[in-house]
Order: C-alpha cells, then structure tokens, then sequence
C-alpha cells in the first residue's frame, strides 16, 4: 500500500514523506485490526481501504488549494466516525486537528489513533448541537471557545448545504469550510468557492465561511 498511497499524493499534490507514509500505514494496520470489531469502516482489507486513503488525501489537497494548510492550522471535524477523513488530515498534515465525536467507542478508537501518530490534537466526545460541547473543547486545553479555527470539516453527517450553515458558526471570520459532495454534484447555495478536488467518486469543495457579524 506505501506505493499507492505515494502515487495518490503525488498526482493530488499533496507531499508524503517517509515519516508521513510511515504514520498513514500505522492507521492501516489499526483499521484493519479494529475496523470490524468496533463497527468503524465497512472495507476490512487493503483494497477496500485504499479509496478511504484517497479520499483522505485529497481533502489535504483541497485545503492545500485554499491556501489553508500549514503548522499553525486549526482544523476542526464534525462527526469524525471511524475516522475517514479527519485521522489521514491528522497524519498526513502538519494541521492541528480536533475531532468531535459523540459515539464513545469510535472516540476511543480516534484517540487510540491520534495517540498512536501524531503528538497534537484531540478528540471531543460531544456533538456540536450539545450546548455542553464548547465547554467540553474548552477542557482539551486548546482552544476557549470554537473561533480558534481556520478549517472545519464534515463527512457523511449533514448534507452539504446545511453542513454549510452550521460550520459557519464552527470557524474564525473568513474560515474555510469543506463539504464532500458526489463527483458532478453541486451546492445549492451561492458561497465563495475557493478549491475543488474530485477524487473517485468523491468531489470535495472548499468554501469561505460566511461572516458571522
């Protein structure tokens, strides 16, 4: 799979270095090895996985396009799951990633995960309409309220349009959000479309937030 997974990032653009593939091939293995038994991802071999990557991967070039990835980057996700994209962004990225996840046992794998990659970020066991849930990222001794971040994402857990209006309210002014539609889909609402990247199946966009004020 190193090979694969080289090959997808260089014709995404998005740079893998050894430390990098090394840290994306520690996912593989927890995936494969947990991925059944806690009823986190449907694909239970490499094949299956492999699109799962690609999509991962090219989330990192679409933010890559927005000019929004770097070290000082905050990246929220929303419903973060077995860990598709949010985890690949986390290893793969020198972004700063926070994952928000109300399911106990799939916020114990995404710790589990981070734990066993990379030495920042966090999982939030909460979901975004818990009025309890700032409080709670406030606990993670990272940021005091939800305008730290500059990048939020979603996957699979509103449709896109409303994913929109509620990360809106999740980022700094002028923040990035990214939706993941169908390849040849379009958002029905009139944003500022910074990037797009199709991927499989996948097409994954990346918007400015709209003013909060």
């Amino acid at each position: 799979m190193r090979e694969q997974l080289q090959s997808i990032g260089e014709e995404l653009a998005v740079p893998l270095d050894d430390a990098a593939l090394a840290r994306l091939l520690t996912l593989r293995d927890l995936w494969l090895r947990y991925g059944r038994a806690m009823n986190l991802v449907g694909a239970h071999d490499e094949a299956a996985l492999l699109p799962h990557f690609g999509d991962g991967i090219a989330t990192i070039a679409c933010a890559m396009r927005a000019e929004i990835v770097g070290p000082t980057t905050a990246w929220l996700d929303v419903g973060s799951g077995g860990g598709f994209p949010a985890l690949i962004v986390a290893a793969a990225s020198p972004c700063t990633v926070t994952m928000v996840e109300p399911r106990q046992k799939r916020a114990s794998f995404l710790e589990l995960a981070l734990a066993s990659t990379v030495d920042k970020g966090g999982v939030v066991r909460a979901r975004t309409d818990d009025p309890t849930w700032r409080k709670k990222l406030a606990e993670r001794h990272e940021y005091a309220d939800e305008s730290g971040f500059s990048v939020a994402s979603s996957r699979a857990v509103f449709a896109p349009d409303r994913w929109l209006e509620v990360g809106d309210n999740l980022v700094m002014d002028r923040g990035v959000l990214l939706a993941h539609l169908h390849a040849g889909a379009h958002l029905g609402a009139k944003r500022e479309i910074l990037a797009t990247v199709t991927w499989g199946d996948s097409q994954i966009v990346a918007v400015r937030a709209n003013s909060r004020r």
